[in-house]
Order: structure tokens, then C-alpha cells, then sequence
């Protein structure tokens, strides 16, 4: 008779004492610098901050998203622990198992999509740069102070880059050099491309600004060759999606539905070589359609 109040005492000395461990390991990670967990927290919020800065981020720092990273993960494992023992119910939904490495991505998920649009933007003014460095080129045969006309008429995110390239230069570094680390930062075969046109062009001589004018013009046509591929391929697109999300919706639906019905294809040999086949069949006709609808210009 005494061991179900024994049992919900030793639940509820438990419940007090994890909090207490958790606080005392988060005290031990911020406040020793020579431990294992400090060491990894600063080079994880390193990462961030070298991360956040490649894309203009000055707020929030990589710190301040890790401390919010540490306490959404305690929050998340206080708050399974507490509900069992206060409702006094299993839940059959693992929400720390789940929660945790979604907070624990969530971060570099968004950066490397931000990144991946920064991209995108800086390509998509591109041509516009071109044009107004080709212009400003026709006012005034210094690269650097055609660069520095253009910072003005251009907008973020290549306006960024731009100003953070005359600022090295100011600083001494050889505007050649500026502008290869700023084709590297960007990382974009086009934006490479046109910078190593430009810096051809300036050591070889030539009618640079009519070059760029040319440059512009090709980036535009082929920006339009794309819009109309991607409005050719829409519909092979989206029949890629139905085609690599339905199969496994359908199994578990029909898991749902009657359990006992997929059951023999889990319940011996021939089940698994006829699942496995199946498997197969359907990752090679995802990678097949993404393969044919990836049309390079």
C-alpha cells in the first residue's frame, strides 16, 4: 500500500533535483573557461558570429543565440519530466527527443537558407552592377573610384560587399586582392566570373566599360532563358514532389488504417526483399526526376 506514495515521492525528489544538475552543469559550462563544455561553447558561438558576420549580421551575436539555445533545451527537458510527474500520465509523444535536435539545427538551418538567398540577390543584381560600373568607368577611368560611385547607386546586399571591399583597400590592401576576397566571400560562379572579367580587363587594357555593357547583357538573357525554364519545368517539379512525398504518406496511412495489413512485409524474408526493392525503386525515381528537372543554362 505504501509503495505508490514511496514511488510518486522518490517522481517528485527527482523532478527538484534535475533542475538543480542541469543549472549546476550550464554554471560549470559558462563560468570555467578551461573546461570540455566551455571550450565547445565558445567555439560554437564562434562559428555562429563568423557565420552571422559573412551576411552583415552585427545582432544577434553567435552568443547570445547559443544562451538561447541552451534554455529553450533545458526548458524542453523540465518540461516532459514535469508533466508526467504532475499529471501522473506517459506521454506517447517523446517532445525532448524531438525538440532537442530541432533547436539544436534550427540555427545553421537558417543560415546556411539565409546565405543561400544572399546569393540569389547579389546574382540577381549582378547585371545592375555591371551596368553602373561601366557607366561610372565612362566617367572616370579609376577602378577604384568607379567601385566607389557604384556603392552609392546600388543597393544591399552587393552594396555591402562593395563597401566592405573599399574599406580594405583603404586600409592598404591592393584593390586586386579586395576584390578576389570579395568574389570569394560571395562564393557565386557568376559574381566570380564577372569580378575576374573586370580585373582581366583593367590589366590588359582594352574598352572595359563596353566589355561590362556586353557582360550585363548576356547575365540578363540567360536571368531570362531561366525564368522560362523554370516555367517549363513547374509542372515536372511539382509531379517530383507528389512523387517522393505520396508513397511513404501512403504507407503510413495505411499503417494507421489497419496495421495487420502491411504487417507480412515486415514479418519475414520475402517482406524485406520486396520492401527493400520497393525502396530502392522509389529513391532511384526521386534522384531521376531531380536529375532531369536540374536544367543548367
Amino acid at each position: 500500500m505504501t509503495a505508490a506514495p514511496q514511488t510518486t515521492l522518490m517522481g517528485w525528489i527527482g523532478l527538484l533535483l534535475f533542475p538543480l544538475g542541469l543549472a549546476a552543469i550550464i554554471y560549470v559550462t559558462l563560468t570555467f573557461p578551461d573546461s570540455p563544455l566551455h571550450r565547445a561553447y565558445d567555439r560554437y558561438a564562434k562559428h555562429l558570429d563568423v557565420q552571422l558576420r559573412a551576411m552583415f549580421i552585427q545582432d544577434p551575436s553567435g552568443k547570445y543565440v547559443t544562451n538561447w539555445q541552451l534554455g529553450l533545451i533545458a526548458a524542453l527537458l523540465l518540461f516532459e519530466p514535469a508533466y508526467l510527474a504532475i499529471m501522473g500520465e506517459s506521454s506517447n509523444i517523446p517532445i525532448a527527443i524531438i525538440g532537442i535536435p530541432i533547436v539544436a539545427a534550427a540555427p545553421l538551418i537558417w543560415i546556411s537558407d539565409a546565405k543561400a538567398k544572399r546569393k540569389v540577390a547579389i546574382e540577381a543584381q549582378l547585371d545592375t552592377f555591371l551596368l553602373a560600373l561601366a557607366n561610372a568607368l565612362k566617367a572616370s577611368p579609376s577602378l577604384g573610384d568607379a567601385l566607389g560611385a557604384c556603392t552609392m547607386l546600388l543597393r544591399a546586399p552587393i552594396k555591402q560587399e562593395l563597401e566592405l571591399t573599399m574599406k580594405e583597400n583603404q586600409l592598404g590592401m591592393p584593390l586586386d586582392t579586395a576584390l578576389l576576397n570579395m568574389a570569394t566571400r560571395v562564393g557565386t560562379r557568376a559574381f566570380s566570373g564577372a569580378l575576374t572579367t573586370v580585373l582581366i580587363g583593367r590589366q590588359t587594357g582594352g574598352d572595359l566599360p563596353k566589355i561590362l555593357e556586353t557582360s550585363a547583357s548576356t547575365l540578363r538573357e540567360m536571368a531570362r532563358l531561366e525564368g522560362v525554364v523554370r516555367s517549363k519545368t513547374a509542372e515536372g517539379r511539382a509531379q517530383a514532389w507528389v512523387l517522393g512525398v505520396i508513397p511513404p504518406l501512403l504507407v503510413a496511412l495505411l499503417n494507421w488504417m489497419d496495421p495487420e495489413w502491411l504487417k507480412p512485409l515486415s514479418s519475414n524474408f520475402i517482406g524485406y526483399i520486396i520492401s527493400s526493392i520497393a525502396v530502392l525503386f522509389w529513391v532511384v525515381a526521386v534522384f531521376l526526376a531531380r536529375k532531369i528537372l536540374a536544367v543548367d543554362i
